[in-house]
């Protein structure tokens, strides 16, 4: 395969799959903040701070003047083309990687993605979307859905659809590794009874943020522990949304792709995803957060750019 057709494979999904979890992320907070006036009085200000965290992103000055803290920041992350990992310039970047290899996808990829590129730009769609938001990242999260759908249902599972895989899973690991790590160390200090309602809504917005709220309560029922959140959202093999989960995903799409090649044995990257999975599949949850669990994520963090980096290289991505 083409190293610019891999490269526009590899960030178009990696584009989506961005826009979809800050959409998701998005939506969480909005619903969070009515949640949590029914909790009690008082400024609520710590999901705003963490969502930020996860993103990485940092609101610039001039954008907070004219507006409050959460009303700038939800314009940042949606809106502002400016800002290159908001909602529409992810999805933007993912239709211009499209449009660039329209020839090697399907028509019903372009199709869907195209449709909700022009949806998300719609000037109606998005005024209203500023007084309510749900519509406009509802649609993202279904078309990032119809999206991987399609890939999954109608392409070939060929080279190409094996680093669509690879750019869906390496982004949605990486992102679950920054919710854990900002959640983890803001929530635990809610330890007291009267924190004990504003904690349980906090962690069961991490798992709805991690689309994964359901099939945690079907384990474990009305129980939401922070340790119990952690290990099914690392380790939970059986879980789309987990760590280990997108980690296995991603060394088989990377073992596939690498049988293609000439060259022998086990490559830098499929070391690393070997050594990360194996550390979730093999250290029990006590020794996890006791490592402590924030210098664990921090190191599968780094071991997931590297990840990155190194398939850019080896493949001649950008």
């Amino acid at each position: 395969m083409l190293s610019r057709v891999a490269d526009a494979l590899f960030w178009m999904s990696r584009y989506l799959e961005r826009a979809e979890q800050t959409a998701r992320l998005l939506d969480v907070c909005f619903h969070l903040e009515l949640d949590l006036h029914g909790v009690g009085a008082g400024p609520h200000e710590l999901h705003w701070t963490s969502l930020a965290a996860t993103l990485r992103q940092r609101v610039p000055s001039a954008h907070l003047e004219s507006s409050t803290p959460q009303a700038a920041l939800s314009e940042w992350l949606m809106f502002r083309a400016d800002n290159a990992d908001s909602i529409l310039s992810c999805v933007s970047r993912a239709r211009g990687n499209a449009r660039n290899i329209r020839s090697a996808l399907h028509p019903a990829q372009w199709r869907e993605l195209n449709k909700l590129y022009w949806q998300l730009n719609d000037a109606e769609f998005r005024e209203r979307a500023r007084e309510s938001p749900h519509d406009f990242l509802h649609a993202v999260e279904c078309g990032s859905c119809l999206f991987q759908g399609i890939c999954d249902s109608l392409c070939n599972h060929d080279e190409g659809w094996q680093f669509l895989q690879l750019g869906r899973f390496l982004e949605r690991a990486a992102t679950t590794l920054r919710i854990l790590d900002i959640q983890y160390h803001l929530l635990t200090d809610l330890s007291s009874p009267l924190d004990l309602p504003l904690a349980n809504l906090e962690w069961a917005a991490v798992l709805r943020g991690c689309q994964s709220y359901d099939a945690y309560q079907r384990l474990h029922g009305g129980r939401i522990e922070p340790e119990g959140v952690v290990g099914f959202l690392l380790a939970r093999a059986d879980s789309p949304r987990s760590v280990r989960f997108c980690l296995e995903a991603a060394e088989r799409a990377l073992k596939s792709i690498e049988e293609n090649s000439t060259r022998r044995g086990l490559s830098h990257p499929e070391r690393i995803l070997g050594l990360m999975r194996a550390d979730l599949e093999y250290r029990g949850l006590d020794e996890i957060l006791t490592a402590p669990l924030h210098v664990f994520l921090t190191l599968m963090q780094d071991r997931c750019a590297e990840v990155s980096r190194v398939v850019q290289e080896r493949y001649s991505l950008r």
